[in-house]
């Protein structure tokens, strides 16, 4: 398959040219015809635009229409066939670091053959086969790399092991979101969840808010700062923030599987956990925007008032705190604590 060049084609509606059939330079006007063009062994069909002799009505060749042609049918090709397109094969190769020697080298093909696939040219169907999932797999792409690392230029060996890597860590990263997401998940619309669904996002921008408008805010504390949010909330408006389900456990009220939190936040670098100034406990520090725009203004007003009442308050202070509350009296260790203790939240 030739190298095409690309057209972004406004040709003019008529110009003066020589006519072969008419044997003199004749005015050739431009019209949209049916025309089949074969890719890949099938036949296409388009819109094409030709040149035509305005006195003999005989269509006249024109290169940067027939490329222009050719390009709508390899595009109807790929649509039919759901084929990448030039700039998503250049994804592919950038998404790994690589030149398009580089590429080759991956694949055993020859640098040619990147650059025509690049420029327009229709992969055969086992080329096509394996960029796919050079895209998709992981796990293909690592195989391809050990197997021909040693042939890859300084360059696109170190690129490409670098690339891997930032990949293989943002999979981790979606990969712990979900687990956390889905152990909420089973509790959506249900009484333990204060009738809200579990929205990473939004947790994070909680604990954002929390940790940007109170110093050093301890991980107990922070357990305590989200019971207190989603409680408040239940009881004035009818629903949580955040779709925590929170648990018993020996230092108050703590959302449910909290450690997989804490872990999910660090891991998608939301926030940092630092050591205290005497090494007693770690703190939370804010390592990403906060995006107010995901909450109401009742749920903004409830972010102010815990964060206002709680502000000075240690983290024994708000455990012990928390300990007094209808909540955790009277639930047992691991209960789940059902959102119909609201309304008897203490008051602040």
């Amino acid at each position: 398959m030739s190298k095409l060049k690309k057209v972004n084609l406004k040709p003019a509606t008529e110009v003066e040219k020589f006519c072969p059939n008419c044997r003199d330079t004749k005015i050739l006007k431009i019209k949209e015809i049916k025309e089949t063009y074969p890719v890949r062994g099938e036949e296409i069909e388009v819109d094409a635009v030709v040149r035509y002799c305005e006195q003999c009505n005989e269509i006249i060749f024109d290169e940067d229409l027939d490329t222009e042609n050719i390009n709508r049918a390899f595009e109807k090709y790929r649509s039919l066939n759901d084929y990448l397109s030039p700039l998503e094969i250049e994804t592919i190769r950038n998404k790994y670091g690589l030149s398009q020697r580089g590429l080759a080298t991956i694949f055993d093909w020859s640098p040619a053959t990147v650059a025509r696939y690049e420029t327009g040219a229709i992969p055969s169907p086992s080329h096509h086969s394996i960029l796919t999932m050079m895209r998709d797999n992981i796990e293909y792409a690592k195989e391809l790399f050990e197997r021909k690392h040693n042939h890859l230029g300084r360059l696109d060996k170190k690129r490409m092991e670098v690339k891997l890597q930032q990949i293989e860590e943002e999979i981790f990263e979606r990969d712990i979101v979900n687990i956390l997401t889905n152990k909420y998940h089973k509790f959506n619309d249900h009484i333990n969840s204060g009738f809200s669904n579990f929205d990473f996002n939004k947790l994070s921008n909680i604990i954002l808010y929390f940790t940007k408008n109170i110093p050093k805010v301890s991980k107990t504390k922070l357990m305590k700062l989200l019971f207190y949010l989603d409680f408040k909330n239940y009881k004035e408006y009818g629903l949580s923030v955040s779709g925590i389900v929170y648990q018993h456990l020996p230092y108050g009220p703590v959302p449910f599987h909290h450690w997989l939190m804490l872990d999910t936040l660090t891991e998608n670098k939301i926030i940092e956990l630092k050591p205290f100034d005497n090494y007693e406990g770690e703190y939370l520090e804010p390592i990403s925007d906060l995006d107010l725009s995901l909450f109401s203004p009742e749920e903004l007003e409830t972010l102010e008032s815990v964060t206002g009442f709680f502000r000075d308050f240690s983290a024994v202070e708000i455990s012990n705190y928390s300990h007094e509350e209808e909540a955790y009296l009277k639930t047992g260790d691991r209960d789940f604590i059902s959102y119909d203790f609201a309304d008897y939240l203490k008051d602040f």
